[in-house]
């Protein structure tokens, strides 16, 4: 695992530091709202994000329900495909 500097305004650093939630020590903290974001972002998957937070997946999507970000996104398309594929089943 690669070490890596951030630099925060004093005022962030504090508030991250005081938050109760994402474990207790800073570090742990910073890493689970880095795979919040990324996750969010969709540059990494929720298994990754997951992994990344240190957190195992269910426990990661119960995370992101408490903070209302969807886990998994079920659109229009893939609905369509689904009623398509039950169709063609009978």
């Amino acid at each position: 695992m690669q070490t890596m500097s951030l630099e925060l305004p004093n005022d962030l650093a504090h508030q991250i530091s005081q938050t109760p939630r994402y474990g207790n020590a800073v570090n742990e903290k910073m890493q689970m709202l880095l795979a919040i974001g990324l996750f969010a972002s969709k540059e990494v998957s929720l298994a990754r994000a997951a992994e990344l937070a240190g957190y195992s997946l269910v426990e990661f999507m119960g995370i992101l329900k408490f903070l209302g970000i969807p886990a998994l996104v079920y659109t229009e398309e893939m609905h369509e495909q689904d009623q398509e594929f039950v169709n063609a089943s009978w």
